[in-house]
Order: C-alpha cells, then sequence, then structure tokens
C-alpha cells in the first residue's frame, strides 16, 4: 500500500470528519469553491455530495489526485495536477471559497506566498480563503481521552508527523500578519485544541 492509499483510508475515520467539519460550516451551499493541494479529496467528496458545492481540486502529486479520482467518480468535481509554485489556471475573481486544508505549515515562505498571492488573485471580493491546520498543542493523554477507538488510530500518527511544524506555525501568525492586506482574519481552535481554522475575507 501507497502513503497516498494509506492517506485515503486515514481520512475515512471519524476523527477526520470532526477535523473538516468547521471548513465545511464556513462555506455556502451550491457555492463556487477551489481546494489547493486537494490530497486524496475528501473533502470535496463531503462538499460536492452533500452540500451541491461547485468544487474544483488542484495538487502536484500524481498519486494523490489518483486516489481523489476514485473517490469523486460519481461526482461534477474537477481535479487538475500543478507544479509546486505554477500559476493558478483561473480567471481573477473567480471563486467564492478557497480552502487550503493540512498544507501550508509543511510549505516554505516562498511557496506559503506563492499560493496566498494566487489565491487572493483568483478569490471574489467578499470571498474567503479557509486554512485548516494542526496547532502542534495538546499532548498523548488528552489525544487518548478524546479519540481514543480502533477506528481513529490515524490521529496518532498526524499528530506526531505534524506536531513540530504546525507548532512553528502556531506561534509564527503567518496569517494574522498577511491578513493586514486588506483582509479581514477569524481564528478558531477545534478538535479539542490540536487543530486550527484561520479564515480570511477579501474586503
Amino acid at each position: 500500500m501507497n502513503f497516498s492509499t494509506f492517506f485515503s483510508l486515514v481520512q475515512e475515520a471519524p476523527w477526520y470528519r470532526q477535523f473538516l467539519n468547521p471548513v465545511i460550516d464556513e462555506i455556502n451551499k451550491e457555492a463556487d469553491l477551489l481546494d489547493i493541494g486537494t490530497g486524496t479529496g475528501k473533502l470535496l467528496q463531503i462538499l460536492s455530495e452533500e452540500n451541491k458545492v461547485n468544487c474544483y481540486g488542484t495538487d502536484t502529486s500524481s498519486s494523490m489526485l489518483e486516489e481523489a479520482k476514485k473517490k469523486l467518480r460519481n461526482t461534477n468535481v474537477k481535479l487538475q495536477k500543478l507544479e509546486a509554485n505554477e500559476r493558478l489556471p483561473f480567471e481573477n475573481n473567480r471563486f467564492e471559497f478557497i480552502t487550503i486544508c493540512n498544507v501550508l505549515f509543511n510549505l516554505t515562505q516562498n511557496s506559503i506566498d506563492h499560493i496566498l498571492m494566487e489565491a487572493l488573485r483568483v478569490l471574489k471580493r467578499g470571498g474567503k480563503i479557509i486554512v485548516l491546520t494542526p496547532t502542534g498543542k495538546g499532548n498523548i493523554i488528552t489525544l487518548t481521552k478524546r479519540y481514543l477507538s480502533i477506528k481513529n488510530l490515524g490521529i496518532y500518527i498526524w499528530f506526531y508527523a505534524t506536531k513540530r511544524r504546525a507548532d512553528l506555525w502556531t506561534k509564527d501568525k503567518y496569517l494574522l500578519e498577511f491578513s493586514k492586506q486588506n483582509l479581514t482574519y477569524k481564528h478558531k481552535n477545534i478538535l479539542n485544541g490540536f487543530a486550527q481554522v484561520e479564515v480570511l475575507e477579501k474586503i
């Protein structure tokens, strides 16, 4: 089993739906949405099937997109592979919502800047960029109290694999500073403090 297939299976766990729900709650039904770094497509599957959102997804990984195609074969979601730091293939002011889940905290500053500037370019005025990341906070005792279940074993891998870089991202408050470029900023801790949602709205 390759990593993309394994990650796709992890996304079917109950904890992962809890992780995504605060993002889903921000998005209007039947809206136009771009998901950057869509991975194996679980968020887009939920949004398209449950809320009739018009979804587009991009990723730099061919294997992730192959898994996404399996999940999304009965939907109208459109997927496209891009190279790192490639310009998004969409016109200005195209989307009402842009989601970036479990991605930015792993990237270099140049790549973060590129993604955010491109996201702003294709986002409509009044639209939202919704960024979901782990916080790097918490400990194994709390994690076990909240999520101990055979179905949730993947959360332990996620917690340890992301903890160091997520903690740096949380301390840096990068999006709060970025929001000073004619954006409003909203922050919320979720998943019992193990994750966070940051929302930038284009003024």
